[in-house]
Formats: C-alpha cells, sequence, structure tokens
C-alpha cells in the first residue's frame, strides 16, 4: 500500500527537479496510481533538486501527474519541478510545471555540481533570503520566553493554578536576543534584534531553527510567517510582534556565516 500526501498548495515549491525522459503517456508505473489523461511515466535522467530522501532515484522512472493543462509526449526530455506524492513500490510525483530542458536552465538551478540535496538546501536559502524583511549576521546572547508567556504563568501562580492546557501542536515560544554584527538588508538600528522561534519538537514546528545561546551565523528574519492561530493563543507567548521581534519559522532561515555572499 503506497503512502500518499496531500495534495500541494497552488504557493507550494518544488522540492524535487529533475531532468526526465517521458517514456510513456497516459500510463502509470504503480499499481497504487490509476492511469489518467494527466499521468505520465518518466525516467529521470538528471537529479537537479532533492530532498535526501529521494536522492537515489537517478535512472530510475517515475510516475508524474503533469500540472493541469499542460501536455507532454513520449520521447520528450524535460525538466520537471514536482512535490512528492505517493510513496511505495515506486515513486509518483506531482509536479508544479515543466520546462525545456537545457545546460543553461539545469546551471541556474544547480549551486553544487552533482549535489541534488545540496542544490535544494540553497534554492531554499535564497528564497528564505529574498522574502526576508530583515538580514543580520550575528550571534545569540540570550534566549528566553516571551513576556505574554511569562506574564501567564505568574497569573497562574497567583491563581494557584499549577497546570494550563497546551494543545497537541503548540509551538511553545522562546525568543533569542541576538547581538546584530552587521544588517545586509531591511532596516534596523538597534544593536540588538529578538528572534521568535518555537521550542516545540511537534512534526509541525520540528524542522523550524531552535536557537541557542552562542550561535553564530546568519538570520533571514521575517515579519509574515507567524500563523494565525498561534497569534490568537496569546496564553503560548503568541503575542503579536512588536517593532523590534521577528520570526525565522523555515529551516533555511538560519545559514552559516560563510553563505552570505551567495545569498545578498
Amino acid at each position: 500500500m503506497g503512502r500518499k500526501r496531500s495534495s500541494p498548495k497552488q504557493d507550494d515549491r518544488a522540492d524535487f527537479v529533475f531532468q526526465g525522459t517521458v517514456t510513456a503517456a497516459n500510463a502509470s508505473a504503480m499499481k497504487e496510481v490509476p492511469a489518467t489523461e494527466r499521468t505520465v511515466i518518466v525516467r529521470v535522467d538528471r537529479l537537479i533538486q532533492s530532498p535526501e530522501s529521494l536522492s537515489d532515484y537517478a535512472g530510475q522512472e517515475i510516475t508524474v501527474q503533469i500540472a493541469d493543462g499542460k501536455q507532454v509526449l513520449p520521447g520528450q526530455t524535460l525538466v520537471f519541478h514536482t512535490h512528492g506524492w505517493v510513496f511505495g513500490e515506486g515513486l509518483a510525483v506531482q509536479s508544479i510545471k515543466e520546462e525545456e530542458s537545457s545546460p543553461s536552465v539545469i546551471a541556474s538551478m544547480s549551486s553544487h555540481a552533482d549535489d541534488p540535496v545540496a542544490n535544494l538546501a540553497f534554492s531554499a536559502a535564497k528564497q528564505q533570503a529574498d522574502a526576508a524583511d530583515l538580514v543580520v549576521t550575528g550571534h545569540v546572547s540570550a534566549v528566553r520566553l516571551p513576556d505574554a508567556e511569562v506574564s501567564a504563568r505568574a497569573t497562574n501562580a497567583a491563581s494557584g493554578r499549577t497546570t494550563e492546557r497546551i494543545s497537541e501542536h503548540a509551538p511553545l515560544w522562546q525568543e533569542a536576543v541576538v547581538d546584530i554584527d552587521q544588517v545586509h538588508k531591511g532596516q534596523h538600528s538597534k544593536k540588538q534584534v529578538v528572534i521568535r522561534f518555537p521550542s516545540s519538537t511537534d512534526v509541525k514546528w520540528r524542522n523550524a531553527p531552535k536557537f541557542r545561546t552562542g550561535q553564530e551565523g546568519v538570520f533571514l528574519l521575517h515579519k509574515d510567517q507567524m500563523p494565525k492561530s498561534a497569534v490568537a493563543s496569546l496564553a503560548l507567548g503568541a503575542a503579536p510582534l512588536d517593532e523590534d521581534q521577528f520570526t525565522a519559522l523555515q529551516p533555511a532561515d538560519f545559514q552559516p556565516l560563510d553563505q552570505l555572499p551567495r545569498l545578498i
């Protein structure tokens, strides 16, 4: 029985990009995936960007559900921008877009020669840097609870409450105070910046950066990442961000110092 992921949102990013040759149309290489007019079998000729879990599919045939309104023909060699879809005895992916394959197209997505996992990591970092409101280098001088969480605990203690209800996916917000060495994007006149981040290792938050005192690097900071559900939960320290506070919720939002010249 194959394992199926939910359909991607329209704004989801491709995390499995490869050059492939269509070997069969209206076909499927997996019994778990019915053949339709949108499914094709593709031989993966070259991995361009890939998560570690899919990095061994070069040379194999996989099933691709092509993008809406697109048509591909047997014998075509294209670059497919896809998401994982069904995992089992084989692989099926959903394509966001397909484009003509050329050395320049492949080179534009290949920051590390013959290393699709590193290419994906750098692509994510570059996208986060481009979207960031503030990019700084510096080091974490302190990690603390948000003021709202401290107040909630004080209220509980004063009222004699020793426990509080915490939802399964509660982020358990903490704040990292970063001493800034240099601002590389955006404007920030103060010598410190506060980053709110989830300390929870729940599946919803486990890939977010977990900052610790002494950590040094490049911080790609945002104002619009905070989930609305978390903002509403003031008891969990998710009060609205003030002028000097940002979030870093994506894995790529913290980078080693040596990556700075390539990001900005």
